[in-house]
């Protein structure tokens, strides 16, 4: 596993055969570092956005579209960049980003949108819409745009985002919907150095692979349940909550695209079985650890890369790791059948 420190500061290239430490850069194709100038203009650009998230988020979805306008032309670019999918590990680290004076407790829960009132979540609208279209889910995080991924007693050994005694395991977001998010976002208010955020790339996973494993991952061998978090309300899904069976990989052979979920899916045989153990071999063996920063915005491609994060040991007095995830869409016409009046946000029934 190689685990990446990142401060503000430009990344430096160390040689290829450096161990992997703590103080080791994330790699500098996907980092983007904010100069004060460019964070200042975020932040002014951040005060046109006058709804509330909670209250109105189809309106504050229009503002944060229209004073994304207001983003510095170089970021914008590389947002651009990053949504084409040049960006080869699928993910990109923002760092920078504005944070208020004065930083709220970390709430012991998810229910309230604390973050969303913050202008670290305004400044992640604005990049949000810079790469595509900010979108909610009924089902997941009580259907807030910006959701508090912070830890909770209640649920800390869980396979959710407020776990923090089990390690979160390999997934991509939504590994059983055909309307899962195309982008992940995630704004960090307060940072826990032991809280790492694993990747592993499409590119790095088939990188590892034989052809023959390639080829066996793109038929459909598996089936998958529904995620915990988006059973606590006691939603009915249109779908039932078993899907499949899927294919793991798809798309070009040179930009492979991956659905995964080492908790949820199950292989029809007993040689799908073993290849769903085979990509976590590989994930233990090639992952990305990143420890994210107050400031920093993670941006992860989730056609192109699976995650993880690691246990962590939280306090539960207001001083936790705290983090704003958002879901961002390139397509709005995919989900329109979904979102009822046009809103942004995903029916359960649909999810």
């Amino acid at each position: 596993m190689t685990t990446h420190h990142v401060t503000d500061q430009p990344p430096a290239t160390k040689p290829a055969t450096a161990p992997a430490t703590l103080q080791d850069p994330a790699p500098a194709d996907s980092v983007l570092l904010l100069d004060p100038d460019e964070r200042s203009a975020l932040a002014a650009a951040t005060q046109a956005l006058t709804a509330d998230p909670r209250t109105e988020p189809l309106r504050f979805c229009r503002q944060a579209r229209h004073a994304a306008a207001a983003v510095p032309p170089r970021v914008r670019d590389r947002l651009a960049a990053f949504s084409w999918g040049t960006v080869d590990n699928g993910h990109l680290l923002i760092a920078g980003l504005p944070l208020p004076p004065h930083i709220p407790p970390t709430p012991p829960d998810n229910r309230n949108c604390v973050a969303g009132t913050t202008v670290t979540s305004r400044a992640q609208a604005l990049l949000n819409e810079c790469v595509g279209h900010t979108l909610a889910y009924e089902a997941e995080g009580h259907g807030w745009l910006f959701q508090d991924m912070v830890p909770s007693r209640a649920l800390a050994t869980s396979q959710t985002s407020q776990s923090s005694a089990a390690e979160l395991e390999l997934h991509t977001e939504q590994a059983f919907s055909p309307l899962l998010p195309d982008w992940i976002s995630l704004a960090c208010l307060r940072g826990q150095p032991d809280a790492l955020t694993y990747l592993l790339p499409a590119r790095e996973l088939c990188a590892a692979l034989t052809a023959d494993e390639r080829r066996a991952l793109r038929e459909q061998r598996w089936t998958t349940t529904v995620d915990a978090s988006f059973l606590t309300d006691g939603h009915a899904f249109a779908l039932g909550t078993r899907r499949g069976p899927l294919a793991i990989l798809h798309g070009a052979e040179d930009d492979p695209f991956v659905v995964f979920d080492h908790d949820l899916m199950r292989g029809t045989s007993a040689l799908a079985e073993l290849l769903r153990e085979r990509i976590q071999e590989i994930y233990q063996a090639r992952r990305i650890g990143l420890s994210l920063r107050p400031g920093h915005m993670l941006l992860v491609d989730n056609r192109r890369a699976m995650h993880g994060r690691s246990v962590f040991t939280p306090r539960y007095d207001g001083t936790d790791r705290f983090v704003s995830r958002s879901f961002v869409t390139a397509d709005p016409a995919r989900t329109r059948h979904a979102r009822p009046g046009n809103g942004r946000t995903v029916s359960a029934a649909f999810s």
